[in-house]
């Protein structure tokens, strides 16, 4: 059996995350498949080689910018990025291919969905959705629909038994249904989890050192709140929480952006707590070593307002770090259905603000700053949003150990690597046996 994984780019990030796990799973488990990865920048290669899996690196495979004068670039856009595929992909292969309705590469897109109709095997692994991106979608519709003349809705759903779907919770596994895709070629995929727990047994030790070297106050709760931070992970809120419990506890993010439109508001947020003498340590994964640091932790918060799969709600778990914040019903719903079990969790935060009560994660920048800058200044105002949240007052309460037990075996036999690669061969040997 031959796969070959697409995706635009090898930067760091969720989507790289789960190819790593996934071809790390599928050589664990069947060493004997020929794998190689596809992608237009090869970013961060280091975990594919130290498999052995050859990466092809073909620069039009990666996103797309919409600049003047493209509509001439296309037609030839497209015969390269056909004739590089079939030149390096098969009709006996499977093409596990990584957001390609995102949106991010039109040709890309109509390349592949016109590759199935010729008799290739698709595997179209859902992460996020153009449908959800405004901008994205008028880019296909530009692309696919405008100037190529063809059907979007066939492009991104094709109605082929080539063509197989995989989502990452049970909400988007609705949508595509919704789209016309039966359900003999949609499967539920929840990610993989796996950490590496190393540093387990000495953390007494790890947490002191890491007081010592970032300077907190060792006789506060050190809570980390995972994550790269970008807009939808609602920094805002975070910082919100730190401010109304800042005798409580150390607040700790772990890294900074990668992506340069996402810089601008990150700088705007370290600058508002330099400014206001908020005490948060930013980028504290680059300062010391990251599982140390979660597995020290008191707590891992997220605040989060959208997620493919999460993550964040099951990795802590792993090293026994209960998580605690906001929560995305649609990705937790199947966590729970599972058996894993969040007490710490609440669904929104309501404050005061000029135009009525809202929930907090709805308010542009400006707006929260504004709200934390009162949190600051008045004790009343920090009062009554405590009032309006009572259950803000729970977030602190103590996880059992028998709950951080459950959720740790939950998440080691459901969500495994292993049980990941038989899944994945599954429908791999199914797609290979059917053709349309």
């Amino acid at each position: 059996m031959k796969v070959a994984i697409l995706h635009h780019h090898l930067n760091p990030g969720g989507v790289t995350r789960i190819m790593q796990l996934q071809a790390q799973s599928l050589r664990r488990v069947f060493p004997e498949i020929e794998i190689t990865i596809i992608t237009g920048h090869a970013t961060n290669p280091k975990p594919f080689e130290a498999l052995d899996i050859p990466i092809l690196e073909f620069p039009p495979l990666d996103y797309l910018p919409r600049s003047r004068g493209l509509e001439q670039e296309l037609p030839e856009l497209f015969a390269d990025i056909i004739n590089f595929l079939k030149s390096n992909i098969d009709r006996t292969s499977i093409i596990h291919a990584h957001n390609l309705n995102l949106g991010k590469n039109p040709v890309l897109t109509l390349a592949l969905s016109s590759m199935v109709g010729q008799g290739y095997h698709l595997f179209n692994h859902c992460h996020d959705f153009a449908e959800d991106r405004p901008e994205n979608m008028e880019f296909l519709r530009d692309v696919v629909e405008d100037f190529f003349q063809e059907d979007l809705q066939q492009v991104l759903y094709p109605a082929n038994s080539n063509a197989h779907f995989a989502t990452l919770n049970s909400f988007d596994y609705q949508r595509v249904l919704q789209q016309g895709v039966p359900e003999n070629r949609l499967m539920l995929l929840p990610n993989p989890v796996e950490i590496n727990k190393t540093a387990g047994s000495v953390v007494e030790n790890v947490r002191g050192e890491i007081c010592r070297t970032m300077g907190l106050d060792g006789n506060k709760l050190l809570i980390t709140y995972p994550v790269r931070v970008i807009r939808r992970k609602n920094i805002g809120e975070f910082i919100l929480l730190s401010v109304l419990f800042a005798n409580r506890a150390n607040w700790l993010v772990t890294l900074p952006p990668k992506n340069p439109a996402e810089v601008k508001p990150y700088q705007n947020w370290k600058d508002f707590c330099q400014r206001l003498k908020i005490k948060i340590v930013f980028e504290a994964g680059l300062k010391v070593d990251f599982i140390e640091l979660l597995t020290a932790s008191d707590l891992c918060l997220t605040t989060s307002i959208r997620e493919g799969f999460g993550m964040v709600f099951l990795e802590p778990w792993l090293l026994g770090t209960p998580v605690m914040g906001r929560n995305i019903s649609y990705v937790t719903a199947d966590l729970m259905d599972s058996g894993v079990q969040f007490p710490l969790l609440y669904d929104e935060i309501t404050v005061e603000t000029e135009s009525g009560d809202a929930d907090f994660a709805t308010l542009q920048m400006e707006q929260q700053q504004q709200v934390i800058g009162q949190v600051l200044q008045d004790a009343a105002f920090a009062e009554k949003v405590l009032r309006q949240n009572p259950l803000l007052l729970n977030l602190f309460d103590e996880v059992s150990g028998v709950v951080v037990e459950n959720n740790r075996t939950v998440i080691e036999e459901k969500y495994s690597l292993t049980k990941y690669a038989h899944t994945l061969y599954e429908v791999y040997r199914e797609m290979a046996e059917h053709n349309d």
